[in-house]
């Protein structure tokens, strides 16, 4: 198709629409280099139409339907000029590929709903065109936009949506922070302590990750924050800790990160009330080899220098490194910005559901309890089920508790507590050291349980009922396991919920979701269903005149139109993307330890090599001395 335009307006007068196989432009490859498929053999079929002011009309001047070729509508489907994906099918493109679905899966499911792929007016490879394109920009700064652009529109949607981005003296991008409304909402009641760990190999720039966990009322992760850095130095993560304090309003009681030197540095001087531990999975990994080093630190990680603070049963980045493990069935090294963000979503989503479930798992039904003690049926009536089965097992330890020795002194008493414990299929017997207050009936065992998790050890619990305390004090049922309390954050929507499509598709939605909801009431009967039918088409015939007469009033007034001057549309700042971010950590591990553990690899190897080497030379000193022996017994 061509066009000729008025200068002025710049709109056209003349239009011109040719066969496809008219070969107009000719190949500036010579014709024995050349090896793609040439379409043209000369073909005049072709229309020319004019636009006449007086009548507002388009008028045809010459039209030539004669091909120089055959002509087969089965097959002109399949050109590249006439595929094209339906809006119904980017619809369930994007959802598809928001869920993780693979391009070939869709296709064959688009397919199916048709009757065959060759009902489709496209192919597998438009699909996959389509998610390139469309959601993942392969311009890097236009990747930067989009996600930009992405944050402002949630924070439309939503004002408590929070969002912190760092740029440098080159208008570079080089670090963000984001809080979904729901996870800020949350912190009030999972914000007393923290794991915070990075990962690599989930973004296209080489951004480390980091993700902000915490544990929720259920016992099982929540998502607290996320942040892209743009390298892993002190001021990085100073950005982040600060960005992110500014967003929760208030620091957390603790925080778990791996042996960092610049998480060390930024947590000390952006969280100094925060009692910072150290991964105890980490310091495992590396006893053997740092123990002196270790030693010196050993404030950090020894779990007796952290006695008496409450930790959720964190003593790790387990949950980190699970959470990283669950962005990495949707997100790789190739993965945009701005579908980072969206996986984002998807994940906080899949929490929020398993909270939901969990929340209506808890309101179906009880556990039943395992003992007639008063104690654990109050536990079951305000805990959750998780938890509760928590203390279902602290219950079933008491079996092997025994009371040795009780010092009483007024109303204060000191009790000693056994308790068999089975270690490597080896009974050893652990005394403990339980404070009773008989008065307020307050009790405190030196297991420190109650006070890292929120958990009744069996060792008081034996006390109680030795003393035959049937209601456990209040100060003992936390609220923060209660599933009877009403929290703010699940009544908030997340980000997850909003759809990130143009306004035309979530419109079409509508009204795809409106027919649907209408269509399943009359599809048992025929007559009612050609009514339904009769009554679509007779709604698409008035939208067809509607349609076409807005248009030619439109083209009307865009032909008595005269331009004056340009026009200008400001959008988001110009921000550049970012350069390569070259991490501390080998991006084919998924976890900080991997170069530990490679060079732990590398040394069992050279032992085991070593070994069998010395074992080659002890053998053929065997066999030599064997051979000796045996000529000087021959002589």
């Amino acid at each position: 198709m061509r066009f000729e335009h008025l200068k002025m307006t710049k709109q056209p007068i003349n239009q011109s629409i040719h066969c496809n196989r008219e070969d107009f432009r000719a190949s500036r490859i010579k014709a024995p280099i050349r090896k793609n498929t040439m379409a043209g053999v000369g073909c005049r079929a072709r229309i020319y139409a004019k636009f006449d002011r007086e009548k507002h009309d388009w008028v045809l001047l010459k039209v030539e339907l004669n091909h120089l070729h055959p002509c087969s509508t089965r097959k002109a489907v399949h050109y590249h000029e006439n595929r094209e994906l339906t809006m119904h099918a980017k619809c369930i493109i994007e959802v598809n590929d928001e869920a993780g679905i693979r391009p070939n899966k869709t296709f064959l499911a688009l397919a199916n709903e048709v009757g065959g792929p060759s009902n489709l007016g496209f192919s597998e490879k438009d699909v996959r065109n389509y998610i390139s394109s469309r959601l993942r920009s392969t311009n890097v700064n236009a990747d930067v936009k989009e996600m930009l652009n992405y944050f402002m529109q949630m924070k439309e949607l939503n004002p408590n949506y929070f969002y912190a981005v760092n740029i440098n003296e080159d208008n570079k991008f080089t670090s963000a922070v984001w809080v979904d409304a729901r996870c800020r909402a949350s912190y009030e009641y999972y914000g007393e302590v923290v794991s915070f760990d990075t990962t690599y190999s989930t973004n296209r720039h080489g951004f480390p990750f980091a993700a902000f966990i915490g544990v929720n009322h259920h016992g099982k992760s929540t998502l607290l924050g996320c942040a892209l850095l743009g390298s892993e130095e002190i001021p990085s993560f100073e950005w982040v800790f600060t960005q992110w304090l500014k967003c929760m309003g208030m620091a957390p009681k603790g925080i778990i990160t791996d042996q960092c030197k610049s998480m060390f540095g930024a947590i000390k001087k952006v969280l100094p009330n925060t009692r910072h531990q150290w991964c105890i999975w980490h310091i495992t990994q590396k006893i053997h080899n740092k123990l002196g080093d270790l030693f010196k630190d050993r404030h950090m990680w020894v779990p007796i220098f952290f006695k008496g603070q409450f930790w959720a049963s964190m003593k790790s980045t387990q949950r980190s490194e699970g959470m990283h493990s669950f962005f990495g069935g949707y997100l790789n090294c190739k993965t945009s910005l701005v579908q980072f963000v969206h996986e984002f979503d998807n994940v906080l989503g899949t929490k929020e559901q398993k909270e939901l479930e969990d929340d209506a798992a808890d309101s179906r039904g009880l556990i039943p309890c395992s003992t007639r003690s008063a104690i654990e049926r109050r536990f079951q009536k305000e805990y959750t089920n998780e938890m509760f089965r928590d203390v279902q097992t602290e219950f079933g330890k008491k079996a092997d508790c025994t009371i040795r020795a009780v010092d009483e002194q007024g109303n204060s008493a000191r009790v000693k507590v056994e308790e068999k414990i089975l270690v490597y299929e080896t009974t050893r017997y652990v005394t403990f050291d339980v404070h009773f207050d008989r008065l307020t009936h307050e009790v405190r065992c030196d297991c420190n349980l109650f006070e890292s998790a929120g958990i009744l050890c069996c060792h008081c619990l034996v006390v109680l009922s030795s003393y035959k305390v049937n209601e456990v004090p209040s100060c003992y049922v936390l609220p923060r396991w209660s599933k009877n309390i009403k929290r703010k954050h699940t009544y908030i929507k997340s980000s997850h919920d909003v759809r990130r499509s143009n306004e035309s598709h979530n419109i079409f939605r509508e009204l795809c979701a409106h027919f649907y909801n209408v269509a399943q009431e009359f599809v048992d009967c025929d007559d009612e269903a050609d009514m339904l039918h009769n009554v679509l088409e007779d709604a698409r015939a008035k939208l067809e005149d509607y349609h076409g007469k807005m248009r030619n009033n439109t083209v009307t007034t865009a032909h008595n139109s005269i331009i004056t001057g340009p026009s200008t549309v400001f959008g988001t700042e110009d921000i550049q993307a970012p350069s390569k971010v070259t991490t501390k950590g080998c991006p084919k591990g998924k976890r900080l330890g991997y170069e530990l553990d490679k060079s732990i690899r590398k040394s069992m190897q050279r032992k085991r090599k070593s070994v069998r080497k010395n074992n080659r030379v002890e053998s053929a000193a065997n066999q030599a001395s064997e051979a000796s022996a045996q000529q000087i017994a021959k002589q």
